[in-house]
Order: C-alpha cells, then structure tokens, then sequence
C-alpha cells in the first residue's frame, strides 16, 4: 500500500453575497506542495472540516500528515491581546490543531510547515512573537524571500541539510519559545526559533516553506519514510 499523507487546508471566505450559495468557505492547496512527494509514492489527501467526518475519522485514514502554511491565528488562541497580528482567524487554526491532536495521540509522522508549526506550538501553551520587525532587535525580512538559517547539532534537520540551509520564508510571526516535547532545530541569525522537533522524533517543524525552496526534498523524504512504516 502507498503511504496516504493527509495535507491541511488554506481557509479563504466567501464573499457576503455568494456566502447563501457556497457557504462561508472555500477550501484550497497551492499544488506546489505536491512537490513535496514527487517520485515518493505517496499519495496526497486534504484534510476538510466537515461536520459529519470528525478529525479522528479523517487522521485514521492517513499514514503521515502536513500541516500546510496560511494566515495569522487569533491572538486569544493563546491568551494574549492582539499586538500586531493582521486579520487573524480562528475557526481554521483550531480545526487545524484538533487534527494535530489527533495525529499525535495516533502516533503519525507530522511535518509542520510555518502556520502549521505556530499551531503545533500554540497546542502546547506557547505563544508567538505577533510581529518580528517591530519586536525583534535587527530582524531579518522574514516576509518573503531566501534567508539563511543555523542547524542544531544532534536533530535530524542537522544530518538532512547540513550545518546552514537557505530557506524560504513568508512570515511575520513566530514562537516565543520551544513548547514543551520539543526541542530546538534551526534558528536564523535574528534568533528567530526557525525549526523544532519532537522529542519522540515524529514531528518536524519549519518556520519556512520547504516547498518552495531546497529543503523540500529531504524533509518530505523523512516524512515519507516514517508513513511508510505505518502502511
């Protein structure tokens, strides 16, 4: 069997007058995130919030899943007031996180990719920095371009891509700190917290997008892989 990996969703709402029609959302994934399985046999599904198919039913058919990247989560998500978040959302991030609840409890490989990994922080009672040029002493643009990132010495991002990597990112947030059952991957010159993983080893987690940059390859490798032994 091919190991079945489930992707998350990006939420985009409707417009007020077509919202009678088509309800309040509309559910997409840039495909260039199928390039993260390319030539590994392994087969993509969304992860959708339907009300008659909870999270559990639709993690229970999946050997692997990626958290994909999307828009500013609500402040109160983890108890702070809003300090520059812009436009955030609730309703996809505990959607999201739910699912991640699941998989973990399931025991799945789960590779998160920037939202993806400030939710799988945030599901551990940590929060985010909610604007790094105004909050972070001589930050780098993290809001769209290649930047270059440090490897820690010991995890899996180390042994997959070297001591530095360049990376893409499209961001202004980001973790405070490492939530507990993590420890500390990859940070960029700014001290920005740009990777962590799992202290089980299950979870991978990017501030950037590997999809559109260098690192795709060997982190959906790995992800793979781990699937692989759950098929």
């Amino acid at each position: 069997m091919k190991p079945r990996i489930g992707l998350t969703m990006f939420w985009e709402a409707n417009p007020p007058e077509e919202e009678r029609l088509y309800g309040s959302w509309k559910f997409t994934l840039n495909q260039s995130y199928m390039r993260l399985f390319r030539e590994l046999d392994a087969v993509p599904l969304g992860i959708l919030p339907w009300a008659g198919r909870p999270a559990s039913e639709q993690v229970g058919e999946i050997h692997g899943l990626v958290m994909t990247g999307g828009r500013d989560p609500d402040p109160a998500l983890f108890n702070r007031e809003n300090r520059g978040s812009r436009d955030p959302e609730t309703d996809r991030p505990l959607w999201d996180m739910e699912v991640y609840r699941v998989a973990r409890e399931a025991g799945l490989p789960v590779l998160a990719v920037c939202l993806g990994m400030q939710l799988a922080g945030i599901a551990h009672g940590t929060a985010l920095i909610q604007d790094i040029p105004s909050v972070v002493t001589g930050a780098l643009d993290h809001r769209g371009g290649l930047h270059e990132v440090d490897t820690v010495p010991g995890t899996p991002l180390r042994e997959l891509l070297g001591g530095k990597c360049m990376v893409w990112s499209s961001h202004h947030q980001a973790l405070e700190e490492v939530p507990s059952g993590y420890r500390e991957a990859a940070r960029s010159r700014d001290g920005v917290l740009e990777a962590m993983v799992s202290l089980d080893g299950l979870v991978t987690a990017v501030q950037w997008h590997p999809e559109r940059d260098g690192t795709c390859g060997p982190l959906a490798k790995r992800l793979v892989s781990a699937a692989r032994r759950l098929t």
